[in-house]
């Protein structure tokens, strides 16, 4: 991994790279560095789906009520998940995001409803 200060935007920013060869495979985490992965993608999985709703209203509105209490349903997991986890193991989490990780959890850009 190498830290490094990167000209973007206003001022300087810190940034971290990780190499392919400092991540770890998924079968090499503790589960609590599973979990927190796990937990933000409910809240991604969440804001898609909302996201969604937003786009399809006007011209679905049945699609859209679907869609969010879909992005509710996945608030409501991300939510459980995460007392369980602090129930647990506690309030710190580890840094770990599913970027960071080696393994088939990437996802796949997927593309979004047709514009109006």
């Amino acid at each position: 991994m190498i830290a490094a200060l990167s000209p973007r935007g206003p001022g300087l920013r810190f940034e971290l790279f990780q190499f392919e060869s400092d991540m770890k495979a998924w079968s090499d985490l503790t589960e609590r560095e599973v979990l927190a992965p796990a937990i933000a993608r409910k809240a991604e999985d969440s804001r898609i789906s909302r996201s969604f709703a937003e786009q399809t209203r006007a011209a679905f509105p049945a699609s859209a009520a679907l869609l969010d209490d879909m992005a509710q349903e996945e608030r409501r997991h991300r939510d459980d998940l995460n007392a369980a986890c602090r129930g647990r193991f506690g309030e710190h989490w580890p840094p770990v995001r599913r970027e960071d990780v080696k393994g088939p959890s990437r996802r796949r850009r997927v593309a979004g409803p047709p514009s109006a």
